[in-house]
């Protein structure tokens, strides 16, 4: 069962596995990326941050679906995709969720946080998201308060 969803375009980092993956006592950690899951090199390094205590994948978007819909149900997934279209193709493909955590976007255009850099395309998306009722945080890390997303 997917717990938590984090977009951070650094993919795989420290914050995540030593800040996040205790917070959210996630049991695993599926990396949603059609480009990392077409790269085997950076695949298996993303994986090879799993033990036995916790399971990395690395999957398509599509995959990611899929494994979310029909994998073990007692599994504690967080799930992290490296940016909002990504977010918000889970959510096209079937995968509902109320909340989303916005962690590193660097894109060009507008600044809500030092980490949180967002373009026109990401402000469609995350305004789509509220519509359909998913609330937006904007936190790097679990012991930061989140930052409130205020519209353009």
């Amino acid at each position: 069962m997917v717990t938590f969803i984090r977009v951070d375009d650094r993919l795989l980092h420290g914050q995540i596995i030593c800040s996040w993956v205790p917070f959210t006592q996630a049991q695993a950690l599926m990396v949603a990326s059609d480009e990392a899951a077409a790269d085997r090199l950076v695949s298996d390094i993303i994986a090879a941050c799993g033990n036995r205590e916790l399971h990395v994948y690395v999957k398509t978007v599509r995959d990611a679906v899929e494994y979310a819909a029909n994998g073990p149900a007692e599994e504690r997934i967080m799930l992290v995709v490296g940016d909002l279209r990504d977010a918000m193709r889970l959510y096209d493909e079937g995968m509902r969720f109320t909340s989303i955590n916005l962690g590193n976007i660097h894109h060009e255009g507008r600044r809500i946080t030092p980490s949180i850099i967002v373009d026109t395309g990401d402000e469609d998306i995350m305004e789509r998201f509220e519509a359909l009722g998913v609330e937006i945080e904007i936190r790097d890390v679990p012991r930061n308060a989140p930052v409130e997303y205020r519209r353009r």
